[in-house]
């Protein structure tokens, strides 16, 4: 489940409901902005434990209240030794596909292999965009 970061300067900003509209209706209405939220638009609903809401129009109210949606999964899974089996995975040009924890292994073992998979490839990205916008 994703953990959420708010920029505390604006959480005191922010309007809690006690009523859970559907989109559309008159009283769906953002927490920051204070906008009717249209029938079909996007929007984010956090729940606290007083059943009240919280309701957000996606773009670009969500955006300016939460910092981060979850951690890179290169940080929550880099001390995992899958990790680092990922990554060199990507340097010997294994197919990214070829997860040898597939479904059989550990989710967690399964998840940092990619991690270190996807981290390996995105770096390897930026020294190729590096050298292109150098003339190198």
């Amino acid at each position: 489940m994703p953990t959420f970061h708010f920029k505390p300067e604006i959480i005191h900003l922010l309007t809690w409901f006690r009523d859970s509209p559907d989109t559309g209706n008159p009283d769906c209405i953002c927490s920051l902005c204070g906008n009717m939220i249209e029938e079909g638009e996007v929007l984010l609903r956090l729940f606290r434990d007083n059943n009240t809401e919280m309701r957000l129009h996606m773009d670009p109210c969500a955006r300016q209240v939460i910092v981060e949606l979850a951690p890179k999964p290169e940080s929550q899974y880099k001390h995992n030794p899958a990790y680092a089996e990922g990554w060199t995975a990507f340097e010997a040009a294994t197919r990214r596909g070829a997860n040898p924890y597939g479904t059989k292994g550990p989710e967690s073992s399964r998840n940092a292999w990619y991690a270190g998979w996807d981290a390996a490839w995105e770096k390897s990205n930026s020294r190729t965009d590096s050298r292109e916008n150098s003339g190198a």
